[in-house]
């Protein structure tokens, strides 16, 4: 037995007794023999070399599979990116995906995920094509400008398939006018009718 200081707890700074024989079975009876050290690190590494044999595996038939795509790829390849892509989707964008699908999700029980996964089961190709590129420029869709053009991908993806950015932000604007001044006139002939 040796003296030594409590560091922390209720008794800090006291001096007390100490076994200070790391082989002690009285004082240290937990510590394992060192063949029970060595079986254990035996288990380790053969259960670290068979988890980095299964995930070699894993990885030589996903190198497979990237292989034998075809292009353009079938409905099935294309399911199973978009319900992975679908899972990854910010969760407050989910139901303004659902929207835009017309989708009912206050009527319905399930999340809006779950509903969104069933729906895109009966897409096609092209369907399932768009719902990504639609996942994929969703975000910046929510953004606006600040960022120079060439760095903004949704008006990118428009100059790619011929789009009219400028064109349609005209139009809008003048929708939204004509609804201001529809709005300002119903409002002055309410208040004339008063």
């Amino acid at each position: 037995m040796t003296d030594a200081i409590v560091m922390d707890g209720g008794n800090r700074g006291q001096t007390v007794k100490a076994c200070a024989d790391p082989t002690c079975k009285v004082h240290h009876p937990d510590r394992p023999s060192p063949q029970q050290l060595q079986r254990d690190r035996a288990q380790e590494r053969k259960r670290i070399e068979k988890e980095k044999i299964a995930i070699t595996a894993r990885h030589r038939i996903l190198a497979a599979i990237l292989e034998r795509i075809s292009v353009p790829m079938k409905k099935a390849d294309l399911l199973a990116v978009a319900q992975h892509v679908l899972t990854n989707v910010a969760y407050n964008r989910i139901p303004t995906l659902a929207k835009r699908h017309k989708l009912e999700i206050d009527k319905s029980s399930t999340s809006p995920a779950e509903l969104m996964l069933r729906h895109i089961s009966r897409y096609d190709e092209s369907g399932l094509s768009r719902l990504l590129l639609e996942i994929s420029l969703l975000e910046s869709a929510y953004r606006n400008g600040g960022e120079s053009d060439s760095d903004d991908v949704l008006l990118n993806t428009a100059k790619r398939y011929r789009v009219d950015a400028e064109k349609l932000q005209k139009s809008v604007a003048q929708e939204f006018a004509a609804k201001q001044k529809k709005k300002e006139k119903k409002t002055t002939s309410d208040k004339s009718v008063a």
